[in-house]
């Protein structure tokens, strides 16, 4: 009977040594899926930093060559309306002297 009892209370040692290594197994693999989440994370978040800066410098090229763009039609559009100005300045202000005469 005693040997039955020894014989139990090794399956129960070894049993619980088993459960041991069990919880301390899932500890690492826990560890490990935190470590692999982790540095998931930090790629996501870097990569998404690098789309976000290349995303705001395209923006900003853009927004500068449209900028440029106005800048020069703007421009051109002055020195039309400037050159008209100064070929029709007599035609123009003999039109404006008419008109207010007429009225």
């Amino acid at each position: 009977m005693e040997s039955v009892i020894n014989k139990l209370t090794e399956i129960e040692a070894a049993a619980s040594r088993i459960l041991e290594g069990a919880a301390n197994q899932n500890k690492l693999l826990d560890q490990q899926q935190d470590a692999r989440i982790a540095a998931f994370d930090q790629k996501l978040e870097d990569d998404t930093a690098r789309q976000l800066q290349k995303i705001q410098a395209d923006l900003r090229k853009k927004t500068d060559d449209e900028l440029l763009h106005l800048r020069s039609g703007t421009s051109d559009l002055l020195a039309s309306l400037d050159d008209y100005y100064k070929k029709s300045h007599d035609t123009l202000s003999t039109q404006i002297c008419e008109k207010l005469i007429r009225k």
